[in-house]
């Protein structure tokens, strides 16, 4: 998966439910200006190439695939620091799409109170994780051993994460060929109190 064709072919099946969802979110917003952290090879830029866009990732095999494929703003560094990368840039949006199961619970805590600081007075934070059940299929526990992320979260796990925030909204959805589904995934909208 540290190659960007294993990433994007992997990515094909599941990354466009999740776009459509984020997209929608930031339509809704009327958001302007997005902050996609952990951009992997820029999947959200490619799909939506009019925004005006900032990704950071720390895989410089993703970033050079998408300065060359995308052009835009696509920055190699840690998305934990991103005081390093940012200046003082404000963004309408800030997209974690599929990355909060690779973090364990105080690195959320601590990059998303460093997020605060880049958002614009009405931006959000808009999140696509894993969700944890209960009652999942062998194919669904399958996927979750084999992650790369070790941190799946069950909403109440979510909602103790952000509860210094105003959690706009919780959605799940799945993501699933035919009947059967695949993963479980929630779209979770946080404001700034």
């Amino acid at each position: 998966m540290a190659r960007p064709l294993f990433y994007n072919t992997w990515s094909a099946f599941h990354f466009l439910p999740r776009f459509k969802k984020i997209k929608a979110e930031v339509c809704r917003e009327g958001a302007k200006t997005i902050l996609d952290l952990g951009c992997g090879t820029g999947l959200f830029k490619k799909h939506c190439p009019g925004c005006d866009y900032v990704g950071i990732d720390n895989n410089p095999l993703y970033i050079d695939y998408a300065k060359k494929k995308l052009g835009g703003n696509f920055i190699l560094g840690d998305m934990l620091s991103p005081e390093k990368h940012l200046g003082d840039n404000r963004f309408d949006a800030v997209i974690l799409n599929g990355v909060l199961h690779h973090l364990e619970d105080r690195s959320i805590t601590m990059l998303t109170k460093k997020i605060g600081a880049y958002l614009n007075p009405e931006g959000v934070i808009i999140i696509v994780d894993h969700v944890y059940k209960e009652h999942l299929n062998a194919i669904n526990k399958l996927l979750l051993k084999y992650d790369r992320g070790s941190f799946s979260r069950a909403q109440t796990s979510f909602e103790t994460l952000f509860k210094d925030f105003n959690i706009k909204s919780y959605k799940e959805f799945n993501i699933q060929a035919g009947a059967f589904v695949f993963w479980v995934q929630c779209l979770i909208v946080l404001k700034m109190k």
